[in-house]
């Protein structure tokens, strides 16, 4: 199949949960529902010391101290034991910490109390993919499709992460789309970095509507049934060339005639980041876009 740039749309860029502290503001709400509390109307209620505890565990988060954040929540939840804001905060401290059957116990409740707040939502997805929980997974996945459908979802969030997994000493982060995106239509993403959180190769699972005319010359009947052709692509980066411009390998690892669930998604890129795929063609020196 073809390339496609490292960098997409928002969410491509940054993890769901670290985008969350803006998005608590300013996320719209179904018509029908009560007003949902924002960052600002609980830093409203804060005295002076509690709002520094706030800032704290603000900054521990942003250093990656994830256990230091989570417990500055928790110490602020004493005072506010149901806010849904400190609730999602703590939840995500933990997710990014490890600690996802925290989160899980955490987020359930918010969720079943307002099935339109989409930040809780898609930090349950991971929370529950994360203690292997694939039927909660599942179903907050088809929920999650559910608030994009009725617009609740912001226009810009196209993709989110369903769970990151320990590779090695890195990690792959995989995460699914709400649409596909992109020229190449993009319907999952997967990361994989290494122990100092370097990104060295980006694996995904496109459909590109310029495949589809050879696919129903190749497989009519198929095709006539709605069935599109997709593909699991690998980039990696290969430094710059004479022109000082960025260049990439991109590898094509399997075709797939409709497109593949969420568990077989998992299951393929994880053969890949554990080096047991390989690719069935590459091309390198092309320039990244």
């Amino acid at each position: 199949m073809k390339k496609i740039p490292f960098a997409s749309t928002l969410f491509t860029a940054v993890v769901l949960l670290s985008f969350q502290s803006q998005s608590f503001a300013q996320a719209p709400s179904a018509a029908s529902a009560p007003h949902r509390e924002t960052t600002q109307d609980l830093i409203a209620k804060l005295n002076p010391q509690q709002k520094q505890y706030f800032d704290n565990a603000g900054k521990a988060y942003g250093e990656h101290r994830y256990a230091d954040s989570l417990a500055i929540h928790q110490l602020l939840l004493k005072d506010f034991p149901s806010d849904p804001i400190l609730l999602k905060f703590a939840s995500e401290a933990a997710l990014n910490g490890g600690d996802a059957t925290f989160a899980m116990k955490t987020l359930k409740p918010l969720v079943q109390a307002d099935l339109d707040d989409w930040q809780a939502a898609a930090m349950l997805v991971r929370a529950c993919a994360e203690t292997g929980d694939t039927v909660c997974r599942d179903a907050g996945m088809a929920h999650m499709l559910d608030l994009h459908r009725r617009g609740v979802t912001p226009p810009k969030l196209l993709e989110y992460v369903v769970e990151i997994v320990r590779v090695g000493t890195g990690s792959l982060e995989i995460q699914t789309s709400l649409e596909p995106w992109g020229r190449y239509k993009v319907y999952n993403h997967g990361k994989l970095t290494d122990a100092s959180g370097k990104l060295f190769l980006t694996i995904s699972i496109e459909s590109g509507d310029f495949d589809q005319p050879l696919f129903a010359q190749q497989h009519p009947e198929v095709a006539a049934k709605g069935i599109r052709l997709f593909s699991m692509d690998g980039y990696q980066e290969t430094g710059a060339n004479a022109n000082g411009q960025r260049t990439q390998t991109h590898m094509t690892f399997k075709f797939f005639e409709g497109q593949p669930s969420y568990a077989t998604v998992r299951e393929e890129f994880l053969k890949v980041a554990n080096g047991k795929a390989e690719a069935m063609s590459n091309r390198t020196g092309l320039i990244v876009p």
